[in-house]
Order: structure tokens, then C-alpha cells, then sequence
């Protein structure tokens, strides 16, 4: 495999000086300090290096130096628990890991070096790989596990963002904003390095998310061009929102955004460009989108039509009951699942199996459906969870749901988990009762628990 082209250091650095950090600690480090600092590190090419920062130039920076020095940068949640992240290095092969505060105690590695405002530390397993120049790892984002993730290089990530940035209207004069989190694909590929390759200004916060500080963001920084989840979508529109006259265009990535929430965006402030966006990290990770401002209403339910040189086929799902999956094609998909033994998504060349459920209509619009682990057959009888996931969520005062399926005592069981803002014991007794009320007796999860809802919610 060729080793991707690297990007050009000057051009960099002039991007990341040209990128707004309200939260940041102080003035931005050059560039060219981070790569002194890897310099002086035995780090070889292609050595995964894990990246554990928060949002910020900060994280940008230690990305790109990571990628120039030659080695492969992987960026994980910041919040990651010294287990999780030993964890994943070890299932990576990693050689580093970059964060604010690294107690090598944890990991047995030697003391750690200073890294800018952060720390590196070097890994002391005896098992590394190493990948090609360029390369980069993405996680996913908890369909394969919490230690799998993908293999892209920097050039197919490059082109997937230049596809996406020309699939909304991105220009050259846009101020992107991103508060979604960096160590998922859509931020990091689809605003971030989009804005690169555009040439936009990038302002860079959050997570978390609340909406009077999005408003407020917007407007103090002339934003042009923001990105939402749905769950985020739906709490803004909460709160009874204003956009200001600055913002032009709105994606919305992550997950299917109700259609009525389509109309109540449409409906915020006359002129805006609102983008329903679908993808996932092996995709590279953007598939397709759709200009909802300028389809009827009866199309708000799609994800749209696909990018420039991305092709899309279904075949059948396997679940007996017509369902197609989605398969893609483009030549920005994932080269390998990381690590191997995970299992590869690759169908064919350049073609990965989604997972997805999707119907195409005639004039090639797609809708998504479910996903293949959304079904469940318990004590003989088909559970479709989405519908189960569907009546928790349609609960006052719950945000969203989720599903594990598994196999126990011989026996397929699927767990519910409910979040909600305010957990209380009268609360998940109502949610409770509610569901059973609702649901047959063997569409009834095996175990429900109410939790805590995090200020965004981020699923591809």
C-alpha cells in the first residue's frame, strides 16, 4: 500500500493560527514546537500515538504533529479512564499516549515528557505496530467495541472532506463552527479538516452542549456554517431558539432527525440552508446528503442522494422479512478494521457492508430504516427495537434510548438503556410502568435502566 502524501507544514500552521480557541490556555503553540518535542521521543514511523485531549488547537495541533512527524494519531474520548486507554493501546499496538495529566504509574511507563500543555508518555507494551506514513486510526463509535477502530489514510480523509464541504456550499469565507466531539469522524473530517481543505476559519469549542451558549457562540463569532446531532437538534429547538442572521448553513449528522424537527429548523429563520448528512467511520466517513431546504416535505424523513464518486447498492439483509442493507462504495472507506481480529466490513474492493437498513426510492433518495442488530427474536417471537426505542423516547422527559443485544442461558436478551435529565427513583418507576403498559410480554427488555443524559449525544 502506497503511504499517503503528507500535508505541507507551513500550510498547517497557518491554519491552526487562523482557528478561533475561546476556551484555550492561552496563546496558541506553533506547530513547529510540537514537532521538536516528538523529535526528541524514539517514536518510529507508523507508530500508533494516542491522543486523549480535549477539544481545542491544543488537540490540532498534537494531530497534525502526530501525522507530520510520521507516525499514525488515533484520537480517543478525552475523558477515557487510564483502563480504557490501556485497553486500547493494547489492542493498537500504541507507542504514546498525549494528554493533559498522565500519571505513568498507571500505564508502568517511565516518567512522562512535556508536550506543550500537555504530557506525552511513552507505552511500555512489548507488542507495537506500525502502519504506513499518513495513516490515520479513527475509533468507531461503539458498534464494534470500545478497542476497535479504523485504518484511513490522511489523503482518502482529505477527499471525503472535500466531497462533503462541496455536497453543503462550503466556501472559502466560512466560519465553521465545531462543538461536537474531535475524536469522532463527522467533526474531525467533516468540519475540521473540510475547513481546511475549503480554506474556511474554524472556530473550535465544546462539547458539552447547551443551547443558550450555541446561540450565544454563533452570534460572537459570526459563525456561516454549524453542525448538530439530532439529540442536540431536539434540545435546542426546546428552548424556543433564535438563529442569528449570521448562520447560513446547518448540518445534522449522527443519527435520522425527525422530520418534524426538519420543519421546526426550516421554520427558525427564513433562508437557511439546512443539510441532513448520513455516514459512518468506515465510510471514511460521509455517504450522503440531503439539501432539505429545497426538497418538499415528504422527503425530510431522507438522508439524501449520495456524494461525488461515492455509489450505493442494497442487498438483502438476511432477516427474512425484505429488509435491504446498505452498501457502500468510494474510494475514501476504511483500508482495514484495527485490530484485525475484529472482523473486516469490506464486502469487496473499496466496498463496505453498513450494518444499515435502507430503502432507495426511485429517484435514488435513500431512507434509512434500522440497523441488522435491531432485531431480536426472544422466546421465538421478531423484536424490532427500534419501535421499542421509539415508545421509551416518546416518554416526557426522556431523551433518548439505547439496546444491547446478547445471548444468555442459550437465549437471545436485549437490555434497554433510557436517559433522561433528572433520574429519580419515581422517574424510572414511570418509564417503568409505562413500557410495560406498552409492550407484549416478550417485547419487554431484560433489564432497564435509567440514566443520566450527557449534554450531547453522538452516535456516527
Amino acid at each position: 500500500m502506497k503511504a499517503a502524501l503528507l500535508p505541507d507544514a507551513d500550510m498547517i500552521e497557518a491554519f491552526l493560527s487562523s482557528t478561533v480557541d475561546p476556551h484555550g490556555q492561552g496563546p496558541l503553540r506553533p506547530l513547529a514546537g510540537a514537532l521538536d518535542d516528538l523529535a526528541a521521543t524514539p517514536l518510529g514511523e507508523g507508530e500508533p500515538v494516542l491522543l486523549a485531549l480535549p477539544n481545542g488547537t491544543s488537540l490540532l495541533t498534537a494531530f497534525f504533529a502526530v501525522l507530520l512527524h510520521g507516525a499514525v494519531p488515533v484520537p480517543l474520548a478525552p475523558a477515557s479512564s487510564s483502563t480504557r486507554i490501556t485497553e486500547v493501546a493494547r489492542r493498537l499496538g500504541a507507542s504514546a499516549l498525549i494528554t493533559r495529566r498522565a500519571d505513568a504509574r498507571r500505564y508502568g511507563a517511565p516518567p512522562p515528557l512535556p508536550f506543550g500543555d500537555a504530557q506525552l508518555l511513552l507505552l511500555p507494551w512489548s507488542e507495537r505496530r506500525r502502519h504506513a506514513r499518513g495513516d490515520v486510526v479513527l475509533m468507531t463509535s461503539g458498534t464494534s467495541g470500545i478497542a476497535s477502530g479504523c485504518l484511513h489514510s490522511f489523503d482518502s480523509l482529505l477527499e471525503n472532506a472535500r466531497r462533503h464541504a462541496d455536497s453543503v456550499g462550503q466556501r472559502e469565507s466560512d466560519t465553521v463552527l465545531v462543538n461536537l466531539p474531535l475524536h469522532y469522524s463527522y467533526a474531525l473530517v467533516a468540519q475540521a479538516l473540510a475547513a481546511l481543505v475549503r480554506g474556511s476559519r474554524l472556530v473550535v469549542t465544546g462539547p458539552p452542549f447547551t443551547p443558550g451558549t450555541y446561540a450565544e457562540t454563533l452570534r460572537a463569532h459570526r459563525v456561516t456554517l454549524s453542525s448538530l446531532t439530532p439529540a442536540a437538534v431536539a434540545r435546542f429547538l426546546e428552548h424556543d431558539p433564535a438563529l442569528p442572521g449570521t448562520l447560513r448553513t446547518l448540518t445534522v449528522g449522527g443519527d435520522r432527525l425527525p422530520p418534524g424537527h426538519v420543519q421546526r429548523l426550516l421554520a427558525c429563520r427564513t433562508g437557511l440552508e439546512l443539510y441532513l448528512t448520513y455516514g459512518l467511520t468506515e465510510a471514511g466517513p460521509r455517504v450522503t446528503t440531503l439539501a432539505a431546504h429545497r426538497e418538499p416535505p415528504h422527503r425530510y424523513a431522507s438522508s439524501g442522494l449520495p456524494l461525488d464518486g461515492v455509489r450505493t447498492r442494497l442487498r438483502p439483509s438476511g432477516l427474512g422479512d425484505g429488509s435491504q442493507e446498505l452498501l457502500v462504495e468510494s474510494s475514501t472507506v476504511l483500508r482495514r478494521r484495527v485490530p484485525d481480529d475484529r472482523g473486516s466490513p469490506l464486502v469487496a474492493a473499496r466496498t463496505v457492508a453498513t450494518g444499515d437498513l435502507f430503502t432507495i426510492d426511485g429517484d435514488g433518495y435513500h431512507y434509512m430504516r434500522g440497523r441488522l442488530s435491531d432485531s431480536v427474536v426472544v422466546e421465538g417471537e421478531k423484536v424490532w427495537l427500534p419501535s421499542v426505542r421509539a415508545a421509551a423516547e416518546a416518554i416526557p422527559g426522556v431523551r433518548r434510548s439505547t439496546s444491547r443485544v446478547y445471548a444468555e442461558d442459550g437465549e437471545h436478551r436485549y437490555d434497554l438503556d433510557v436517559y433522561v435529565d433528572h433520574p429519580s427513583p419515581a422517574l424510572a418507576a414511570d418509564v417503568k410502568r409505562t413500557l410495560h403498559r406498552l409492550l407484549l410480554r416478550h417485547e419487554r427488555p431484560h433489564r432497564l435502566t435509567v440514566r443520566q443524559a450527557r449534554s450531547i449525544d453522538w452516535y456516527k
